[in-house]
């Protein structure tokens, strides 16, 4: 915006079908720029030179390395507003002389807002690694001590989510096909209206043009919800895929970007509370292909 540039789509959903509508930040790729949008506040020259400033102290305050994505980047979610939690890196020197560096996580809408809006939803990355990792390692273990009954519960889990929406997908499934039924054979009678001088071309050209805008409208919801149907067919496929990922990582001694791509979706993170003198935080793992187990 200093440069009189608008930039549009930065953000999107993570999917159409996302029922959260979980907000996630896009590749620059697809960002769309419009130059000259408004008035220019600086001069490009002068941006540029702030901007090779900022690179040159982001590479002295990692050694001059190329920055990385903290091990969590782009996978927490904060459970109160949806939007995603961004990474805080700090250096602590104490006074015996060592040095320290850790990571955070904090809701971004908080941040941006002011603090006016959400909450700061903070974690501490070595806790929650620690937690994920022995996580991982419980759900590794319960497969492979009985994997049937781990399998035989995540399915009746999918099973019992997914009853109530899949009856409604099938019941509006249902009706948009008979409402695209009924508009194909409502073009066939206007074009006999037509032939036989019942009604005018112009007349005809209107109620075409607004039947086959309809006809299109529901067939493109049809096909959707179609989609929606195959999915929850798919679900428990998707079960037995995940067990056999997980039981891979029995042993996991570190966790890597590598496993947390892997194996989870995202996580929720909830906002710290204090009960009865003992702190609380929420924290709700959502793996691939299961969800929440």
């Amino acid at each position: 915006m200093y440069l009189g540039t608008l930039t549009q789509n930065r953000t999107g959903s993570r999917s159409y079908k996302d029922g959260t509508q979980i907000q996630i930040q896009k590749p620059e790729t697809e960002w769309i720029t419009h130059e000259d949008a408004h008035e220019a506040i600086i001069s490009s020259g002068l941006w540029e030179a702030v901007q090779e400033i900022n690179r040159a102290a982001k590479l002295r305050s990692v050694d001059n390395a190329a920055p990385t994505p903290a091990l969590f980047t782009s996978k927490l979610i904060c459970a109160d507003c949806g939007h995603p939690l961004v990474a805080n890196r700090e250096t602590q020197h104490r006074k015996n002389g060592t040095v320290k560096k850790y990571t955070s996580y904090y809701c971004s809408r908080f941040a941006t807002t002011g603090h006016s809006v959400c909450s700061w939803h903070r974690i501490y990355e070595i806790t929650l690694k620690n937690l994920v990792l022995d996580e991982i390692k419980a759900h590794a273990k319960a497969v492979m001590v009985d994997e049937n009954a781990v399998l035989d519960k995540l399915k009746k889990q999918a099973s019992a989510e997914s009853a109530a929406k899949r009856e409604t997908i099938q019941q509006e499934i249902g009706r948009l096909r008979r409402r695209v039924q009924e508009l194909e054979n409502m073009t066939a009678k206007l074009y006999e209206d037509k032939v036989s001088g019942t009604i005018t071309g112009a007349t005809f050209s209107l109620l075409i043009e607004k039947s086959e805008q309809e006809r299109i409208q529901k067939s493109e919801q049809l096909n959707t919800l179609l989609d929606e149907a195959d999915k929850a067919r798919q679900d428990m496929e998707d079960i037995q895929k995940w067990a056999s990922i997980i039981k891979k990582h029995l042993d996991l001694q570190e966790l890597d970007r590598e496993t947390i791509d892997e194996l989870i979706d995202h996580i929720e993170i909830g906002e710290r509370t204090v009960i009865d003198g003992q702190k609380q935080q929420d924290i709700k793992i959502f793996y691939r292909f299961v969800g929440a187990v």
